[in-house]
């Protein structure tokens, strides 16, 4: 009888021993994916935020060029302004310098 209840702890100890070894296992298996998760989150989100950055520097460079041309076109259309104001003005102090001339004959 004695024997037969060694027997059945040293069956019961061996079955929980299998218990306890499968549960690490399982415990350890899920670790390892959940790293292997963590890596592949990981990488998804650096590229995600480089096709982010990236996004953002195109429109960025593009706001950029729009400016500069605006600044252009305004500096051009500035040019001409004063081209043609130059001009009048020459004209008018060539006209004041003929006048002078001939009132001083």
């Amino acid at each position: 009888m004695l024997n037969k209840i060694i027997g059945e702890v040293k069956k019961t100890e061996s079955t929980a021993d299998n218990i306890i070894k499968d549960a690490n296992d399982k415990a350890e298996k899920i670790i390892n994916n959940s790293y292997e998760e963590i890596d592949k989150l990981i990488e998804r989100i650096k590229s995600e935020a480089k096709k982010e950055g990236k996004m953002i520097i195109e429109k960025e460079e593009k706001s950029a060029r729009v400016e500069a041309d605006n600044i252009i076109k305004n500096s051009e259309r500035e040019k001409e302004e004063l081209r043609k104001k130059s001009s009048k003005n020459i004209d008018e102090a060539v006209k004041l310098v003929i006048k002078k001339v001939m009132e001083g004959k």
